[in-house]
């Protein structure tokens, strides 16, 4: 399966919507039918509370309250009987409007019947309350009437609540089977979805990995003095412009060589030259297995901020083959290489970079900051415990401009500057060393602009160390 020219952001657009849309859609599948349970348990579960609360309190307090009517020992008018035949009838109404039960309708209205003559038998005691002799037969019909339409009412509500909870039953056994069928249906719609996801992953991932694979491959050829110029291979995405500077990096990189064989160039300034143009491929290796193994991870935005990153880092890096850019161009490079180097050490960096806008236009040698950077991060923060900082400040006094670059890392004990001082003013280390990079930018500028500018070094164990630029102030020309 290819993956179609289009740009990383439009493949994880569309990674995510086909990768969601089956998610949201059985969501709502879900919800929809726990609300059709809902609905069809809500009501039966009401009804049956409604019986058993009427049940609960009907029959004992009636039978009770008339029994001491019919004797005498409380007048019918302190008895609790209105309100409770009046309740009564209330729960009746809702039980035969909340059943969907023919039958339980039936037992409803028999019981609305049944109270009905209970409420006449009720009213005849009351009545005979009101005069006396009518003892005997107050009794005779609370034994024979009261008593018998409380129990037959009661039962007729034990009766619906009996055939309530059968209905219950018959809807929980349906609500079961439904259920199973639901989370049938649920694993196979899950099941597609991951084998889908797994195929968009692996094509996504192939799409933006293979191509920096093959980049790496290309850097190892490079790094061993195969400058052979390839046909870009990626289409439609940010890979393109990566390989595209890459192409042009070893354009350069060819053609300059040629140009110190053929000239046969003083050695000294030949390696300079060569330092300034080639690329670290060290740093590139590290850089492009970190991109593949967030792509591989599923990072996938980070895996386009960084190759974002990495594609000005060259593009400025190379600036159209010239030796002089602008304060404000080698800044975008410093920011892009600190970009790219957060994302490796997130857990140890941090960097302010502050250049006014005024000197922005200052033309600079190229490759100016940024080895003093990475110096300050990897002999600097690297070398301390926990995060630090690195803080880059330009400023101009005079015709002179200032660019500082300060770190909080280990720092340097006094002998241990002195030393670096004077290997770097000699300007001869060996690659391995930790002033390399100091002592090649100190010689380019004093190759380019004269000994009287160049680096100065100030450094406080265990506080941090600063590398201060000191450069004439000169105005590009437009």
């Amino acid at each position: 399966m290819k993956c179609p020219n289009m740009s990383l952001r439009s493949k994880l657009k569309l990674f995510m919507l086909i990768m969601l849309t089956p998610m949201v859609c059985l969501v709502i599948y879900l919800i929809v039918r726990f609300s059709n349970y809902t609905d069809r348990y809500v009501p039966i579960i009401k009804d049956i509370n409604i019986a058993n609360e009427f049940d609960m309190h009907f029959k004992q307090e009636v039978d009770y309250a008339m029994y001491r009517v019919a004797i005498g020992s409380e007048a019918f008018e302190n008895t609790n009987v209105e309100n409770i035949l009046k309740e009564s009838k209330v729960y009746f109404k809702q039980l035969e409007e909340g059943t969907s039960l023919v039958s339980n309708k039936k037992l409803v209205r028999a019981a609305q019947r049944n109270l009905k003559l209970l409420e006449k038998k009720i009213s005849h005691i009351k009545e005979n309350c009101e005069e006396t002799g009518h003892y005997d037969e107050n009794m005779f019909m609370l034994e024979n009437d009261i008593y018998v339409f409380t129990e037959l009412i009661t039962d007729e509500i034990q009766e619906y609540v009996y055939y309530e909870a059968l209905e219950l039953e018959k809807v929980k056994k349906a609500i079961e089977e439904d259920i199973n069928n639901m989370l049938r249906v649920s694993m196979v719609i899950l099941g597609v979805v991951l084998i889908v996801t797994w195929i968009l992953i692996i094509t996504i991932s192939d799409s933006i990995t293979k191509p920096l694979q093959y980049l790496c491959e290309r850097t190892k050829k490079v790094g061993a003095g195969d400058f052979t110029m390839q046909q870009i291979r990626s289409r439609g995405d940010e890979v393109v412009t990566l390989e595209e500077s890459f192409n042009t990096m070893i354009g350069e990189i060819e053609e300059l060589v040629k140009n110190v064989k053929e000239e046969q160039i003083n050695l000294r300034v030949m390696e300079l030259k060569l330092l300034q143009e080639q690329i670290n491929p060290h740093f590139l290796y590290n850089t492009l297995d970190t991109i593949i193994w967030m792509a591989e991870d599923g990072q996938n935005e980070e895996v386009v901020e960084m190759v974002s990153a990495l594609s000005e880092f060259f593009r400025t890096g190379l600036s159209k083959g010239r030796d002089y850019i602008t304060l404000r161009e080698e800044e975008s490079h410093i920011r892009s290489y600190l970009q790219i180097q957060q994302f490796r050490y997130a857990d140890i960096l941090e960097y302010e970079i502050r250049i006014p806008l005024e000197i922005g236009e200052f033309r600079i040698l190229k490759l100016t900051l940024q080895p003093l950077v990475e110096n300050a991060l990897y002999h600097g923060i690297k070398q301390r415990r926990g995060k630090g900082k690195i803080y880059i400040e330009g400023r101009h006094e005079e015709q002179y401009i200032f660019l500082t670059v300060h770190d909080n890392g280990r720092g340097m004990k006094e002998d241990e500057l002195e030393r670096l001082r004077r290997s770097v003013e000699k300007g001869r280390l060996d690659t391995s060393d930790k002033g390399f990079g100091l002592a090649n930018v100190n010689e380019r500028i004093r190759l380019n602009y004269g000994r009287a500018y160049g680096l100065i070094i100030e450094s406080t164990y265990e506080q941090g160390t600063s590398v201060t630029v000191r450069l004439p102030r000169e105005i590009m020309n437009s």
